[in-house]
This record gives C-alpha cells, sequence and structure tokens, in this order.
C-alpha cells in the first residue's frame, strides 16, 4: 500500500502547516505504510538543508518539488507538477489537506481511479458562519469544497465539532482525526515558574489577552512568548506593549521546530488564551497544545469545543478556564505558579496521556477512516 501526501507548504516553511504534514505523514508510515509526502521545494538554500531531528524511517519518503515555471510562481504548477509525478508512480491512495489542490486530487481519481481523501484544516462551505473576509483565496476554495467533496473517497477533520459541520453538507463519510505529539522524555521543571505562550501572533490566537493578564496580579510572575512569524507580528506586540510594565515578559521570535523543546523548557506551564469566535470554537487544534503534553506541563486553556474535543473527559492536566473568565486564569495561573504539589498532579496526567497522544497512534485513526486498519 502506497499513499501520496501533498501539500502545497514548503519544506522546513515557519508554519504550522509544514510541522503537522511532516509528522503526520511520518505518524503514518510508522504503521507500516510507504508515504511520499510531496512538499514545495523552499527557495532558501539554508532551508532545503535543515533536516529534523526525528530520523525518517524507511516507509516515508520526501518529495520536493519545484512551483515555478521561469520567473512564474504558483501553487498551480506544484500541484499540476505533483499530479504528473503521481500518475507516473503507482500510487494506490492519495491524500491532501489543501483545499486549493480538490480540482487536482479530482483528476487522479477520474484518470487512474485512485481512492482519494482531504483533510480539512479549516470550514469553506458557508461564509454565513464565520467571521472570515472573503477574499480571493477564500472564494476559491469555498468553490471547491462545494464542487469537489462528494466526488472524494472521505474526509477527515481535527474534531469532532468541525466533522459535525462538514456533515451537514456532504454525503461522503467524514471521520474526526486529531493530531498528535512526538514523544519526549524532556520535562518542565515548576522550579522555572514561568508561563509560555507559543505560536503565532496574530489577534485571531488571543496574543491581546494574553498580554491584558499580564497587567493584573500576573504581572509579579515570568512569561514567555515565543512565535511572531514575521516583522508585522513582532511589531504588532511590541506595539501592544508599549506603556505597560514588561519586566517580566520575555520575548523570542520565531524558532524553528527542532531548537522549540529548548525554549519551551524554559518555562514551567503552557498557556493558551482563545477569543471565542467561530474559528476556535469549530476548527483549531494548535500544535501547542501537543507541544506542552509532550513535555508534561500543566496546560491553562480556554474552554470551547474545538479544544475540549481533544481531550479525554475527567482528564487534570489541561486545566479549562471560561471564555473571558480573567479572574479564573489568574486564579489557576497562581496557583500552579506556587503550589507544587498541585503542580505534579496536573504533570503526572499530562505525562500519562501524552503515551496514547502520539503521531503513530493518532495517525492509526486516519488510516481506519481510509479503511487500511
Amino acid at each position: 500500500m502506497k499513499i501520496a501526501y501533498v501539500t502545497k507548504t514548503a519544506w522546513a516553511d515557519y508554519t504550522p502547516g509544514f510541522i503537522f504534514s511532516y509528522f503526520q505523514a511520518n505518524g503514518i508510515s510508522e504503521n507500516g505504510i510507504n508515504v511520499t509526502l510531496i512538499m514545495q521545494d523552499p527557495m532558501s538554500e539554508i532551508r532545503q538543508k535543515i533536516k529534523m531531528k526525528k530520523s525518517l524511517n524507511e516507509n516515508l519518503r520526501i518529495k520536493l518539488i519545484k512551483n515555478n515555471l521561469g520567473i512564474i510562481k504558483s501553487h498551480d504548477i506544484f500541484y499540476k507538477r505533483a499530479n504528473k509525478y503521481i500518475l507516473s508512480n503507482d500510487y494506490d491512495i492519495v491524500f491532501t489537506r489543501d483545499p486549493g489542490y480538490l480540482p487536482y486530487i479530482v483528476k487522479i481519481k477520474s484518470i487512474a481511479g485512485k481512492k482519494i481523501f482531504y483533510q480539512s484544516h479549516n470550514f469553506y462551505l458557508d461564509f454565513n458562519l464565520h467571521e472570515y473576509s472573503r477574499s480571493r483565496d477564500r472564494k476559491r476554495f469555498n468553490r471547491n469544497e462545494k464542487n469537489y467533496l462528494n466526488l472524494l473517497d472521505g474526509m477527515m477533520t481535527l474534531n469532532n465539532p468541525q466533522k459535525k459541520l462538514y456533515q451537514k453538507y456532504t454525503n461522503i463519510p467524514v471521520s474526526a482525526c486529531p493530531p498528535g505529539l512526538n514523544l519526549s522524555r524532556k520535562r518542565a521543571k515548576f522550579d522555572k515558574k514561568e508561563v509560555v505562550y507559543s505560536g503565532s501572533f496574530q489577534p485571531l490566537k488571543g496574543i491581546e489577552d494574553i498580554l491584558d493578564l499580564w497587567k493584573t496580579d500576573l504581572k509579579e510572575y515570568k512569561l514567555a512568548l515565543i512565535g511572531g512569524r514575521d516583522e508585522k507580528e513582532l511589531s504588532y506586540v511590541n506595539d501592544t506593549m508599549v506603556g505597560s510594565d514588561c519586566s517580566n515578559i520575555r520575548l523570542k521570535n520565531w524558532v524553528f521546530y527542532n531548537d522549540l523543546p529548548n525554549q519551551i523548557m524554559l518555562s514551567s506551564i503552557g498557556l493558551i488564551v482563545l477569543p471565542e469566535n467561530f474559528y476556535n470554537q469549530y476548527l483549531t487544534a494548535p500544535n501547542k497544545l501537543y507541544d506542552y503534553i509532550s513535555f508534561g506541563m500543566p496546560v491553562v486553556c480556554t474552554d470551547l469545543p474545538s479544544i475540549r474535543d481533544l481531550i479525554p473527559k475527567n482528564h487534570i492536566g489541561v486545566r479549562f478556564v471560561s471564555p473571558n473568565d480573567t479572574n479564573s486564569y489568574v486564579m489557576e495561573l497562581k496557583k500552579l505558579l506556587s503550589n507544587k504539589k498541585y503542580y505534579q498532579q496536573l504533570q503526572e496526567s499530562n505525562i500519562a496521556l501524552s503515551k496514547s497522544l502520539s503521531w503513530k497512534n493518532q495517525s492509526s485513526i486516519l488510516l481506519q477512516s481510509m479503511g487500511l486498519k
């Protein structure tokens, strides 16, 4: 059995998409399936040379394809070349997380009769449900999902709330297939007494709300902010911090995934604050949640259906706080920063949970939805 996994993400790109695609493909291959991860060839020679610390197993192959034709660049050029490569090789299944690839993956089925699957990381079928502006790309993704979803053999979502959305609009099998984590022997330490947020600095991700928390009693404690994919995001945070006491806030720009553990391990508690909007209620499955858990780090997180769905009932390592409940955030964080016994209880809970959330285990759910297990 051979799977071609297609994503327009460039190799070693500074986005969660690269990390997600790489480790999901690797997790599938750890289940004994031959996988070729087809990605865009990065223009940067430095990124071309980046090697992941996790060695590739024998079932995973990386194929990098250029997206340019002379001076012309486009994802469509990449998709056409990916199709040509797939058709010249004997793949049984083609899988993608790109809504832009849907017209091309359907061509693969019509030409060669291959099984095709799509994993949505968003929801474009109905703009009336969310706050998105109708950009040109989003309008195209809307058309693609409307025109091509029902031609697939099946699709996957990141959680059950997202799955229920798609089931209202499609007549194909839809499965919830959550992300996974990389098991780690590194362990967060209570004595660091620092809270960390790792990820994008976009307003959508709650960065303003985190900074507002450090205007309360929490300003006496240390906070690390790790992220900012570009100067625009970093400038946004710096501008937001102007006029506030930021002496206990450590700002670190975007760190490549190999170096992220060393930065996160300087802290003791993971923080996720999410605005109560459509995306966060139904679609999000943040990598940072899994990163925190992999290090046995207690997590304080906004209680929204999307995140709640990823964590088993009665699990204590992730403490959920109602949206906009500033007092509960402050109380929970202060308790974890001052009560070592309580901290250790949550830590042990997350260490135990991490063993069941490996990418290999989570990818087996994906394979079941494809009928391969």
